[in-house]
């Protein structure tokens, strides 16, 4: 794990608000205990890189023998795993919440070739055979608007289409959607969308040939890029893991300095930063609350210590004292966060989580 000296000063050039600047007042206590309640009966033997929720269930990708699993999303009980040859880095369900889209770096699920794309069945895990998206290389992320899945990661073609970094296929069968033509010139490793834009987060200095910071937008009514160009967070601040949409402020996570962002989705302004001595790598909201997983052991503006998972307050920043769960193992740490009104998943490469031995739940914790 990288440390760096805290920041607390504005960045030049920056319309930055520091959690610092904002004040500190004590937020509201988180609503999921810190103890892991599960799962119960299945323990992956890999990392956990990609968690969605769907109905009663929580489907689970990552580097783990069968590389997608689908659990009971009360008890964590196993109900199916298909069987990737290669890691899933990616889920996302569709609209009707009867398939589930999996994007990583296998070439066949279930003896059948699949590159890097596939559709499953929520019920079973079964893949449709007709279905035939493909990619030339890992896919990272993936969301769904409609009938049409985005998705991003590191590849220059995709299902016959070159395209560098992003695509967008039919959920229902799989064939291109050209009219999305949005290119980077490196890797993407995070979508998110609030239905109108499609908010996209990498390495990337370019989109379209334009110049953009490692952020960028597309509206998705015409498919044409945004002006939306947010500054970096720091100098060596050159990635974004993760992203996500609410209302109207856009959150990613990245290196240390600019651990968390939050930043205006219509200016780009930032609304404020804070820093962690390593990297944030997944978000999810819920219950008022923002939670940041990554390989940090401390986080925030004073630094509070917390083992690669917390609560934030998303209006500044400001570290929830309510949660603070432990892990064994802070490297690579967590990869992936989702969350429910009684649930909270945690997906990533850990030992074990919990306060107390024996040692329980690598790879995979349900917070309750």
């Amino acid at each position: 794990m990288k440390s760096i000296t805290r920041v607390a000063a504005v960045l030049a050039g920056l319309a930055l608000v520091t959690a610092t600047s904002v004040g500190f007042a004590p937020t509201a206590f988180a609503s999921y205990a810190s103890t892991p309640v599960g799962p119960t009966g299945w323990t992956p033997d890999g990392p956990v890189h990609a968690v969605v929720t769907v109905g009663d269930r929580v489907i689970v990708g990552g580097a783990f023998t069968g590389g997608v699993a689908a659990l009971n999303a009360s008890t964590g009980a196993l109900e199916w795993t298909a069987s990737a040859n290669g890691g899933v880095r990616a889920l996302a369900v569709s609209s009707d919440g009867t398939r589930v889209i999996a994007g990583g770096a296998f070439t066949e699920v279930n003896a059948v070739r699949h590159r890097k794309l596939v559709s499953l069945a929520v019920t079973n895990g079964a893949a449709d055979p007709k279905w035939r998206a493909s990619a030339g290389g890992v896919v990272r992320d993936i969301v769904v608007r409609g009938d049409t899945a985005y998705f991003g990661g590191a590849f220059a073609k995709h299902s016959g289409v070159v395209q560098g970094g992003l695509g967008a296929v039919s959920v229902g069968t799989g064939k291109a959607v050209t009219a999305f033509s949005a290119s980077t010139n490196a890797k993407v490793f995070s979508l998110a969308t609030n239905g109108s834009k499609l908010v996209i987060g990498g390495n990337f200095t370019a989109v379209n040939g334009a110049a953009r910071n490692s952020l960028a937008s597309v509206t998705l009514a015409n498919n044409s890029l945004d002006s939306w160009n947010p500054a970096r967070a720091c100098t060596k601040c050159n990635v974004n893991w993760d992203v996500l949409i609410d209302g109207s402020t856009v959150y990613a996570v990245g290196r240390n300095a600019g651990a968390v962002i939050a930043v205006d989705l219509g200016t780009g302004a930032y609304r404020w930063r804070v820093t962690a001595n390593g990297d944030a790598q997944a978000l999810a909201i819920s219950d008022g609350l923002l939670y940041v997983g990554g390989h940090f052991a401390e986080i925030g503006i004073p630094r509070q210590p917390r083992t690669i998972l917390a609560a934030l307050n998303p209006t500044n920043g400001a570290v929830d004292p309510g949660f603070a769960p432990r892990f064994v193992g802070s490297w690579p740490g967590i990869w992936a966060l989702a969350a429910t009104s009684s649930r909270l998943y945690v997906g990533g490469h850990f030992s074990a989580a919990g306060p107390t031995p024996p040692k329980r739940y690598p790879y995979f914790a349900m917070f309750g």
